[in-house]
């Protein structure tokens, strides 16, 4: 292997072999790729057990499976089992625009022969595509559907479990998908997560982000980091390199994407998709992809849509995949029969995704609008909408740690993020706070009983039981010390997405 996404693939069609007492299973990894670092290190973290590249040239082994073709895998002596890493042919190579990924390396044809025992494609058109560079590859293909997509089925059953990790319970889940390239969602518009996380209001969408293993390989974890710092700290939910992006696929309601895999894999698993970048010269024209591409209604240059488009016809899809969840048992089938073994009965099940992994950050920040004030059987209710947006509307409430000591400055409301050992520590730290900003109107902190504890502008204190987040309460404090003091509520019910609940203070 020589990319993370390779490894990847191949991780979704061991788990048989692995389990096999009668068999043994090595790992190599071919370093001559710009993207292969890392790579080592990840295997030998798991555990894998690894001898190198030169040492597997020169030894017999009774089956090898690879996940690209670009390699010099006629080295290898084993009948040799070739998946893409990928949901087709239909992107240019990146060393060659004039052919097509999947269909140019060395791993096809060698020495005027056919490399590899079997290809195993998910569709027909996939096949016929292998056919298109050498006819004699149609003895050596095998359509066996997608385990990929396979493995995102199975893991259907278990979006609860995968929202919870994203903090998305009651919330809207977008997910932001990028392959890598300067066509890719995040090479043509490195600012969309920001604009997103920001501007859409943060107690009603969980927006999330993943990158192609690519994109971190050529950049660098501090590099890429650093492009999405002010959108991590609005509350960006990030899937760090060599986790597994599915289980955000599978938690979310709406997918913006690009021309990489993963939106074929979004449509199939029938969510809604808006395209952001359609990939232009480097998607291969009449693909079933580019055809996808085209039946994608398009991220607007403005706003965000309040409903999600409709799932994309399922025709489209299917000329990408082929049966969906038969992956398993055809491979399974085809790696026995070239081990001349007997299946394992019964054979495992396609495994879910598994959870967690994701890097989530609370904001520090936050603009908040009244949207609506009425009274109701003795309490007032709050509608109020919040935007991690640090310039735009409404009024900044903002942790005492936040990052941006401008924003700090500028806020009309602090929150102290700080666990405080009694009361009255609480109290003495608000009100240095006030001292400190001359700007803010309020600043709040949490007593050890739970109770928050805010200081105020005009030198009185308050506090106030709630069960809503420091945040919130803040933000509803602030509110509440804006009314002339006759008119202040003993009871706010808060309704912004999903951070309800009561303020009351006293």
């Amino acid at each position: 292997m020589r990319t993370p996404a390779a490894l990847r693939r191949l991780n979704d069609v061991l788990p048989t072999l692995l389990g096999d007492l009668r068999v043994e299973v090595v790992f190599t990894v071919d370093g001559g790729s710009a993207f292969s670092g890392g790579l080592l290190d990840h295997l030998r973290a798991s555990g894998a057990l690894i001898v190198p590249w030169s040492q597997a040239c020169q030894e017999r082994f009774d089956l090898a499976l690879a996940a690209s073709d670009n390699s010099d895998l006629h080295l290898l002596d084993a009948p040799l089992v070739l998946m893409p890493h990928g949901a087709g042919y239909h992107r240019r190579s990146a060393t060659d625009p004039e052919s097509i990924s999947g269909l140019s390396g060395s791993g096809l044809l060698a020495d005027g022969r056919v490399v590899p025992h079997t290809v195993v494609v998910a569709h027909e058109r996939q096949a016929a595509a292998l056919t298109s560079v050498d006819p004699r590859l149609a003895g050596h293909t095998l359509v066996a559907a997608d385990p990929c997509l396979d493995r995102i089925t199975a893991s259907a059953a278990h979006r609860h479990r995968y929202r919870r990790a994203f903090a998305a319970d009651g919330r809207r889940m977008v997910l932001l998908c990028s392959t890598w390239g300067r066509h890719s969602l995040f090479g043509a518009d490195p600012g969309l997560a920001r604009r997103l996380v920001t501007t859409l209001p943060a107690d009603e969408y969980r927006v999330a982000m993943t990158l192609h293993p690519n994109i971190w390989q050529r950049h660098g974890r501090l590099q890429v980091r650093a492009w999405l710092r002010a959108a991590l700290g609005a509350g960006l939910a990030l899937v760090p390199p060599g986790r597994d992006w599915r289980q955000a696929m599978v938690a979310a309601d709406l997918v913006v994407s690009d021309h990489g895999s993963l939106t074929s894999y979004a449509a199939a698993a029938g969510k809604p998709v808006l395209l952001a970048s359609d990939g232009g010269p480097e998607v291969v024209p009449g693909t079933p992809l580019a055809r996808l591409l085209a039946a994608l209604p398009r991220l607007p240059d403005s706003g965000f849509p309040e409903t999600a488009p409709d799932p994309v016809d399922a025709s489209v899809v299917d000329a990408i995949f082929h049966q969906p969840g038969t992956a398993a048992a055809a491979m399974n089938r085809l790696f026995y029969r070239i081990v001349d073994l007997p299946v394992p009965h019964p054979a495992p099940a396609t495994e879910p995704i598994p959870v967690g992994g994701v890097e989530l950050s609370a904001p520090t920040h936050y603009r908040t609008t009244i949207t609506a004030v009425r009274a109701e059987r003795g309490a007032t209710r709050l509608a109020l909408r919040r935007t991690t947006h640090a310039e735009i509307g409404g009024s900044l409430s903002v942790a005492d740690t936040g990052p941006e000591i401008a924003l700090v400055e500028s806020a009309s409301a602090v929150w102290a993020d700080f666990p405080f050992a009694d009361r009255e520590s609480a109290e003495s730290h608000v009100r240095s706070l006030l001292e400190r900003l001359p700007g803010a109107r309020l600043a709040a902190a949490t007593a050890p009983d739970g109770t928050v504890v805010a200081a105020l502008r005009d030198g009185s204190t308050v506090c106030a039981t709630t069960t809503t987040a420091l945040s919130m309460t803040t933000a509803v404090l602030h509110w509440w010390s804006t009314l002339p003091p006759g008119e202040r509520p003993r009871r706010v019910e808060v309704d912004a997405g999903t951070a309800t609940g009561t303020v009351e203070p006293r």
